[in-house]
This record gives structure tokens, C-alpha cells and sequence, in this order.
């Protein structure tokens, strides 16, 4: 199993604290346009390097975010394109073959992270399942359950679709 937030930095690398906790994440302004869209161009170019030469077949990546969390909330990425553009570069990008929403009520999602307002975490979530429900192969699971059961309900799904073992387990 191989884990990674957001996207590989093969061409860019990290900048700023590994792991850092974003506090303000639409606290700054768009960048131009002509950045916006140079940035994905990048940002696609490292996935498909990343799906060629450096995800393992066979191994299970778990990406925290991904490209698409961007046609959701642009403003975290200071997106300043035009959507059309974001949204064709998304289906340019290496296919995923199964998305895992955690999903839980509104009230309890604002609780565990409040960088932004109940509003704008209400609208996330509503733009969130719109966007997993339009997916081939989707789980949305309620994270709002003990941890346990999500974890079980999330290696269920991992499990059915391709024979992999328990999350934690080597193959």
C-alpha cells in the first residue's frame, strides 16, 4: 500500500512543511489565469510520470485529495481558470479505479475541521457526492460510524472490487 496527499512532486517538488496543517485554506487570491492553467498542465503531466514510473501495479495508492478535489473547491487551489478547462484536463488524467467518499452530516464534518465555514463545508459535501455519485466505481461510506466499522466497510469495498487483502495486510 502506498499513500500520498494530492499529487506526486516529480517535476515540483513540495514546498513549505511536509504534512502541514492548512489553517486558511481560501485565504489567498487566485492566481492568473494562464498560471492556473499551467499548473494543471503540470500537475498532469506528474500523474501520468507517477502512474508510469512510480505507482506500483498491484499496490493499493491512497490519495487523501486528488485532482478533482479542485472542480470542487478551486478557491483552496487559487484556481484562477476558466472551470471548463479544470474539468477537461480531469478526464485526462489516469483513470481512478475506485473513489472513497467518507462522508457524514454536515454538523459533524464542520466539528473534526473547521478551516472553513458550515456553509462552505455544507456546499463541499453536496458538490462532493454529486461528484462520486457520477463515478463507475464508488463507495460512499459514513464516516460518521466508530472508526472500526468504517475501516471495515472501506476494506469491504477495496476487498470486492479487487481481491486484495485487508488493508494492512501484504499480499
Amino acid at each position: 500500500m502506498k499513500v500520498r496527499h494530492l499529487k506526486p512532486q516529480i517535476l515540483i517538488p513540495r514546498r513549505g512543511e511536509p504534512g502541514a496543517i492548512v489553517v486558511d485554506p481560501h485565504g489567498k487570491p487566485p492566481r492568473s489565469a494562464l498560471t492556473s492553467v499551467a499548473k494543471l498542465w503540470v500537475w498532469l503531466m506528474e500523474e501520468w510520470c507517477a502512474a508510469i514510473f512510480e505507482d506500483e501495479r498491484k499496490t493499493i495508492l491512497i490519495c487523501d485529495r486528488y485532482y478533482h478535489d479542485l472542480l470542487v473547491d478551486p478557491v483552496r487551489y487559487r484556481y484562477g481558470g476558466p472551470m471548463w478547462a479544470a474539468r477537461v484536463l480531469g478526464k485526462l488524467m489516469p483513470r481512478v479505479s475506485l473513489w472513497i467518499l467518507l462522508d457524514a452530516p454536515v454538523e459533524i464534518l464542520q466539528s473534526r475541521k473547521q478551516e472553513v465555514s458550515l456553509d462552505e463545508t455544507a456546499r463541499q459535501r453536496q458538490a462532493y457526492l454529486a461528484f462520486v455519485r457520477q463515478q463507475d466505481r464508488h463507495v460512499i461510506a459514513d464516516a460518521s460510524q466508530p472508526l472500526d466499522r468504517v475501516i471495515g466497510e472501506v476494506e469491504q469495498a477495496v476487498t470486492a472490487m479487487g481481491g486484495f487483502k485487508a488493508l494492512g495486510e501484504n499480499r
